[in-house]
């Protein structure tokens, strides 16, 4: 069930730089490739706001799982941008994964 929602936070990245309505993410540049996004905004914008609401409980979790779907960003350089070594990103991440699994299929 997890690699579901990976492959679904995957595509809601892809989503999100190719311009869809996101839910807070405005600032994100984006670098949508010729092909375009081929996500349904429905599916989307579930993961959108199941990512907004891990954002608000908790802030850290949610800009590293931002930083690694969005910006695709590894976890060096996460680790830089909210000063935490790398496994540290590696389990924040996973965290992260799991939260957004368990508010998508409750």
């Amino acid at each position: 069930m997890l690699e579901d929602t990976k492959n679904r936070l995957q595509e809601w990245g892809e989503w999100v730089r190719s311009g869809g309505p996101s839910l807070g993410y405005s600032a994100v540049k984006l670098a949508a490739g010729s092909g375009g996004c081929t996500v349904p905004d429905d599916e989307a914008l579930a993961v959108d706001r199941a990512v907004a609401s891990l954002k608000h409980r908790e802030p850290c979790m949610g800009k590293v799982l931002v930083n690694y779907y969005v910006r695709r960003w590894d976890y060096s350089m996460i680790g830089l941008d909210v000063h935490m070594s790398r496994e540290k990103v590696r389990v924040l991440l996973r965290s992260g994964e799991a939260w957004v699994d368990g508010r998508l299929f409750l």
